[in-house]
């Protein structure tokens, strides 16, 4: 929440239509008119489409105003409309307003896997003792992250964030911005995703290592234990270091992990001679190093260990991530936000334990670069242990079925798209299938997931 005088007052604009009253009041930014939520102020950014051209839409949404750098088309001539030279120059020097006015604890999160399922975690850790500023998007860039701050109001006491790495230099610079105190690195596999966008992972690990370089002396990484790229970062920063995880050396460690299949899992977590039992309730091994990672945030923000442990059991499953929605004939693993080599591997030792009729619907695995084909290979041997019918979706996933084939298979088909595969699965699916649902974001498996669990599918 930001008043229209911050506004000016940070990007030097000038009102050229509307009010100019410096106490209008904004709940926050937003740069696409189709999800822009009343009260905000819309950003009219350039990018693969201009901004300006949709202007009209956003105020007619209820947006409050709009930040342009000429005169839109179709806007009311009463709508507030601030000038400025750059548009994305003005939402950064506004965050940069806002973060300076709410000087609270900033925790960032990065890592290529499990970063949002990391961040609601954390949410949920934090959130019995502090009000807790978190998207529920998954804002972590340029763009997201400036608009995140500016949601921050006088009762937030601490904000989680993600921070993605497409380049070098950008995690720096978004922290820059966040400044953080606490920093967390999930986990950097040796196929991760993007990485067509780098020359090697150890690029990666290099852009991920700018999030705990830019923390104070006094702050606090923490570094999965598990996963050597990760804790071999610990050198690289000033802060203090706690590796978690289910190694032995681990100074925030698990044990007795009891997984209860789609019911989620539980364990015993341990730091500093204290011990509690914890609950996850999202299902999958692979998830006990995320919810080490939101019990060691909380508890270096001063949340006894037993309160953050019981706190974790309160975590809303962000939607599309290992989420487990039942139909009125179908369970449907809804895992489809995106997939990396690594995640769906994982989602797929989920499947392989559950009891009764299992179906993966696995899409390409995008931005692999060099890595594509052995790691769609790897994936479709994997379904074909896991699974007892695997679809694939896209033109990367034929390879998936190629594979699974090629290791005795006998139903794996090939589909071009998310509808192909609805047409299919409603008729090979029977009454109380469980159906594993993974891609890449670009081919939209959510609408997928969404349909399994609706009415008449099996």
């Amino acid at each position: 929440m930001f008043t229209l005088e911050r506004l000016l007052q940070a990007t030097g604009g000038r009102v050229v239509r509307g009010s100019a009253d410096g106490q209008t009041t904004f709940s926050g930014g937003a740069f696409d008119s189709r999800i822009a939520v009343p009260g905000s102020l819309f950003f009219a950014l350039r990018d693969q489409r201009d901004g300006h051209d949709f202007a009209g839409d956003a105020i007619a949404g209820g947006c409050r105003g709009a930040v342009i750098e000429r005169i839109p088309a179709g806007v009311p001539d009463d709508a507030l409309l601030i000038e400025v030279a750059d548009v994305r120059h003005a939402l950064r020097r506004v965050a940069e307003a806002q973060r300076d006015a709410y000087p609270i604890p900033v925790v960032g999160i990065t890592g290529n896997a499990g970063k949002t399922t990391t961040k609601q975690a954390t949410a949920a850790t934090l959130g019995a003792r502090f009000r807790v500023l978190s998207p529920a998007a998954s804002y972590n860039n340029e763009i997201g992250v400036p608009l995140t701050l500016l949601l921050l109001e006088p009762t937030h006491e601490v904000a989680v964030l993600e921070l993605g790495f497409y380049v070098p230099g950008e995690i720096a610079d978004l922290c820059r911005l966040a400044r953080p105190s606490v920093g967390v690195i999930t986990t950097i596999p040796d196929r991760p995703v993007h990485f067509s966008r780098t020359p090697s992972v150890d690029a990666i690990a290099r852009g991920k290592a700018e999030l705990i370089e830019s923390l104070p002396p006094d702050g606090t990484a923490l570094l999965n234990a598990d996963d050597a790229r990760v804790r071999g970062l610990a050198p690289l920063t000033r802060a203090r270091v706690v590796l978690f995880g289910e190694s032995a050396d681990a100074a925030l460690r698990a044990s007795d992990v009891d997984t209860r299949g789609l019911d989620g899992l539980s364990f015993t977590v341990t730091y500093e001679g204290a011990s509690a039992v914890a609950w996850l309730p999202l299902p999958g091994r692979h998830l006990v190093s995320v919810s080490l990672a939101a019990i060691g945030v909380a508890i270096a923000l001063g949340v006894p260990l037993d309160e953050a442990a019981l706190s974790l059991g309160t975590l809303e499953p962000p939607a599309h991530r290992m989420s487990v929605r039942r139909g009125a004939a179908v369970t449907v693993i809804d895992d489809s936000y995106n997939a990396s080599p690594a995640a769906v591997h994982a989602a797929l030792t989920l499947l392989r334990d559950v009891r009764g009729r299992r179906v993966a619907v696995l899409g390409d695995m995008r931005e692999l670069g060099t890595l594509s084909a052995d790691a769609h290979e790897d994936v479709g041997r994997d379904a074909a242990a896991s699974a007892d019918l695997v679809i694939g979706v896209g033109e990367l996933a034929a390879t998936i079925v190629s594979a699974a084939r090629a290791a005795g298979h006998r139903a794996a088909h090939a589909v071009a798209d998310g509808a192909e595969a609805l047409v299919l699965l409603r008729r090979e699916l029977r009454d109380g299938d469980t159906v594993l649902v993974k891609g890449s974001r670009a081919l939209a498996l959510d609408q997928l997931a969404d349909a399994l669990v609706g009415p008449n599918v099996a």
